[in-house]
Parts: C-alpha cells; sequence; structure tokens
C-alpha cells in the first residue's frame, strides 16, 4: 500500500496590503457566465454585519495596507453600504467592486460628498465590471442591459471627477493589447479619458481546470492576492476573493487571529500561480 502523502504548496503572506471584505456571498442583481460564485438562492440575507467590519478594522495593523476592497457578490446593494464605506475610509483608500447598476448621477454626486468629507485624503476608487467593448457580446456575458448601465455609470462618475478602473473579464481570451485599443475607442467616445492604468484585464478562469504547480517556484515572489491580502466575510478570514466559499481557502476567524500561511491546492490556485498577477488588486 502506497502511504506516500502529497503536500500543496505553501505560500506565506508577505504584508497586509489589501484587505477585502466580502459584503455579501450570494447577493447579486447580475448572473454572468463566468462569475466564480456559486449562486444559490436570490434572496440569502447574508450581508456581514456592521459590528464585524468595525471588529476587524481595530485589529488591522494600517503600516502596510494599501486598500480596503468592498467586494460581493454585489457590494453596494449590504443595507449599511454608506456606513462601511464611511469607516473604511478612516483607514486607507477603498476600492468598489461593482458592477455599477446601483450607480447613477445622484449616487455619484453622493460619494464624491462621502470622499470629500474624509480629511485623511484616503480615496474611493470604483473598479467596473465590464467585459466587453460591444454590447451585444456583454450581454451575453453579464445579462441584457448590463452594458448601457456600465456606461451611464461610467458617465456619472466621471462628471464628479471619479476616474473609474474597467475590470474586464477577457472571457475570448482576445489579445490584451487588443483588448485594451477596442475599450479605449470606447472610452473615447463616453469622453472618458483613459491611460492603462483604467483597464484591469483579468483571465477567465475556469473552476473545473487544474494545473500541475512547479516546486520550482519562488513563492516569496509571487504577485497574488494570497501573499499580499487576506478577505474578511461573515464566516471567518480567508486567502482571497476567490476561496471565500471553499474551506480550503479559509485560514481564521476574524482579524486578530488568522494564519498567514496558505496551501495553494485548489483549482483557482493553480491558474492564479500560473497566470502569477493580482486577481482583484491594483499595481501600482
Amino acid at each position: 500500500m502506497n502511504k506516500t502523502i502529497i503536500k500543496a504548496p505553501c505560500i506565506s503572506m508577505q504584508k497586509l496590503e489589501n484587505l477585502f471584505i466580502e459584503m455579501t456571498a450570494q447577493n447579486c442583481n447580475l448572473r454572468c457566465k463566468h462569475c466564480y460564485i456559486d449562486f444559490k438562492d436570490k434572496k440569502v440575507k447574508d450581508f456581514i454585519p456592521i459590528e464585524k467590519v468595525k471588529q476587524a478594522l481595530t485589529c488591522i495593523d494600517k503600516k502596510d495596507l494599501q486598500y480596503i476592497h468592498l467586494t460581493g457578490a454585489e457590494p453596494m446593494l449590504h443595507p449599511d453600504f454608506n456606513h462601511i464605506l464611511r469607516l473604511c475610509l478612516k483607514y486607507s483608500s477603498v476600492i468598489i467592486h461593482t458592477n455599477a447598476l446601483n450607480i447613477n448621477d445622484k449616487k455619484a454626486r453622493f460619494l464624491r460628498k462621502v470622499e470629500e468629507e474624509n480629511n485623511l485624503g484616503n480615496e474611493i476608487i470604483f473598479m467596473i465590471s465590464i467585459d466587453h467593448y460591444i454590447e451585444k457580446e456583454n450581454d451575453l456575458i453579464r445579462g441584457r442591459g448590463s452594458y448601457r448601465k456600465a456606461i451611464h455609470a461610467i458617465q456619472s462618475l466621471i462628471k464628479y471627477e471619479f476616474n473609474p478602473i474597467l475590470s474586464i473579464v477577457n472571457h475570448f481570451s482576445v489579445n490584451e493589447e487588443e483588448l485594451k485599443s477596442n475599450f479605449k475607442e470606447l472610452c473615447d467616445s463616453i469622453n472618458f479619458e483613459t491611460t492603462d492604468i483604467n483597464f484591469k484585464i483579468i483571465p477567465l478562469l475556469d473552476k473545473t481546470k487544474f494545473y500541475e504547480i512547479p516546486e520550482t517556484i519562488d513563492y516569496e515572489r509571487l504577485n497574488t492576492e494570497c501573499a499580499k491580502g487576506r478577505t474578511l466575510t461573515i464566516n471567518g478570514v480567508f486567502t482571497c476573493p476567490l476561496l471565500c466559499s471553499d474551506n480550503r481557502g479559509k485560514c481564521g476567524s476574524d482579524m486578530n487571529d488568522y494564519s498567514s500561511k496558505s496551501y495553494l491546492e485548489t483549482e483557482f490556485c493553480s491558474q492564479c500561480v500560473k497566470y502569477n498577477n493580482l486577481m482583484f488588486s491594483l499595481s501600482l
């Protein structure tokens, strides 16, 4: 009988640069074809309590923290979204990962006032999900009407001097430079002046594929979320947003006591290591 134990590669968190807060695991107003979330119930109430967020923020060391990320499903559906946003701005700049369906002129104007209220110089940064520069192709992936609502949200945000980032899942595996070029043309057509920093290209991850992780990788130099962040959820702390529904990604119960080590044993881990780039955070 073969008693060989196969151990997954281990990576240690270098420093906490990115704190992700999963505002809700299942509440979303879209059902995108490529989403890493397995939606079960449209009416589930799993919003993270504001007290849990407050407790986490008091535990963290702000020394290395660059961004707090509000993620989901759709974070802007949280009933205490505005309150949590204000809390987070006291600690760092905040990146809102959103499909932008809840952003219009009135909301953009309000969020501009929220940022101006903060006297620490921290910013609100919007990462808007839009996956194709052609309306028909985008809506096939993200749902009918999502393209026009995203464009309207972008126009509302730039009106109030925000500089949104387009989060683009490369669903059709197009050359990245070609993809950026076509999105830049789209942005030019709505008077949105962009540079490369406005485009976050993300590879399409397949939950059914597992790539062998080479033993020769220098894990100290991996540019991945598990090396630079942790995700707070209603169910504890996880290594990254992709693994919030997978117990293999759980590393603690709260931000006061969590492991700095992660074992790369999931399908997402194998593909993320292969890509070796931040899936959610900014490389600034």
